[in-house]
């Protein structure tokens, strides 16, 4: 007899590719996004789904921001106000492209999971925004 295994949310894993590999950056659980430190993950936003997709919010000091969204169809699309607009795309496969109409198209990660959509908005609209920002800052004080 097989024990009935009880209904827990199953998270999905965002993936960040590197030259040396692919790096477990974060991953959405129910509607939080949460970020992988040190193999602990703490929240750092939420996703919220409509009939048009999946809204990507930031928790901020304040609140929270809405930084954009994914379509049902997986184009990601940025709130932004001067680099807002489509930023790329989900695959069927789970892999995350950046870019496309104006810049070169480059894969930038992967998610597996159930919530794909969401995780994969979270990569482009969080997880990548702050890693450039925090790559500009340690270029500054080089």
């Amino acid at each position: 007899m097989n024990p009935v295994k009880a209904s827990v949310p199953e998270r999905t894993t965002i993936y960040r590719f590197r030259h040396s590999g692919e790096d477990a950056v974060g991953y959405v659980l129910s509607k939080e996004i949460y970020r992988l430190r040190w193999q602990e993950g703490t929240v750092i936003g939420r996703c919220d789904c409509d009939d048009s997709g999946w809204r990507i919010f930031r928790t901020t000091r304040f609140g929270e921001k809405e930084l954009g969204r994914i379509t049902l169809e997986g184009v990601i699309h940025s709130h932004g106000l001067f680099e807002g607009g489509d930023l790329g795309w989900l695959e069927p496969d789970g892999t995350v492209f950046k870019g496309g109409y104006i810049f070169a198209e480059e894969e930038v990660g992967r998610v597996d999971g159930p919530q794909a959509r969401a995780a994969a908005a979270a990569l482009l609209l969080i997880f990548l925004p702050e890693e450039e920002e925090e790559d500009r800052e340690a270029k500054r004080y080089v």
